[in-house]
């Protein structure tokens, strides 16, 4: 039997018109009010999936890419076995969108990063494309699972944000091949996950991030205070966090 809490919130942030962002836990993709927290506790002897997808900005249809990736991914959802499920349907919502955004388009096509967490009795399986994270806190100490597909920073010393990524779901004139990555662990009571869009990281220092999780607030305090934090630091993208935790 596989028991989590996952609380999650999607928000536009304070400067974008709209929200391009989709999270889905289990089955339920997002369809929540903007801003409000929304707990669920998951008991299944399914494997339970949970996902953020941001659509990316500036590109056509972002929110339809990241809903329509978020959608493929949820339906293939209950025959995650194995990572190779996992990254197979990553490849066929990549080719879903090509087939749905069609060519050539003036604007490009329609795009979205994702991370996949998906948890099967006592292992779990990240799986993303793009620059949506995926964090692990145990014993007190964060740790990021996932994998940035970001440029190289251009100078020593940290790397700013730069807006861009090297490797996406769609959002190309012609498809190209992507290459998901792909992180197994087991785990144990307690275990916190920590999926987010770079909304969240861009604006958020890691320290900070560690700081709200290490707190010791219920989960949706830890949520409530991360969405706050981050638009008091401009919030100029869209901001989404599903924060799950392993109960048995």
């Amino acid at each position: 039997m596989n028991r989590v809490e996952v609380v999650g919130v999607t928000h536009r942030g304070r400067v974008r018109p709209a929200n391009e962002d989709t999270i889905a836990v289990a089955g339920f993709l997002s369809a929540v009010p903007e801003g409000e927290p929304v707990r669920l506790t998951v008991s299944s002897t399914r494997p339970v999936t949970c996902l953020v997808a941001d659509g990316l900005g500036g590109h056509a249809d972002g929110a339809r890419a990241s809903r329509l990736a978020a959608q493929v991914i949820v339906d293939a959802s209950p025959t995650f076995a194995d990572s190779a499920a996992i990254v197979a349907a990553v490849h066929r919502a990549d080719a879903n969108l090509y087939a749905e955004s069609g060519h050539p388009l003036p604007r490009g096509a329609m795009g979205t990063t994702v991370v996949v967490l998906t948890v099967s009795g006592a292992d779990a399986t990240c799986v993303n494309v793009g620059d949506s994270r995926c964090y692990l806190l145990r014993d007190g100490l964060l740790v990021q699972l996932s994998r940035d597909d970001s440029p190289p920073p251009s100078r020593p010393g940290p790397a700013a944000p730069t807006g861009r990524v090297t490797q996406t779901l769609g959002g190309r004139l012609t498809p190209a091949p992507i290459h998901p990555h792909v992180q197994r662990l087991s785990t144990i009571a307690g275990d916190r996950f920590l999926l987010c869009s770079d909304g969240l990281t861009d604006y958020l220092p890691v320290d900070d991030v560690e700081n709200c999780l290490t707190g010791g607030g219920r989960p949706d305090d830890v949520v409530r205070d991360l969405l706050r934090r981050t638009l008091d630091a401009g919030g100029g993208d869209n901001v989404s966090a599903l924060l799950v935790t392993i109960l048995e």
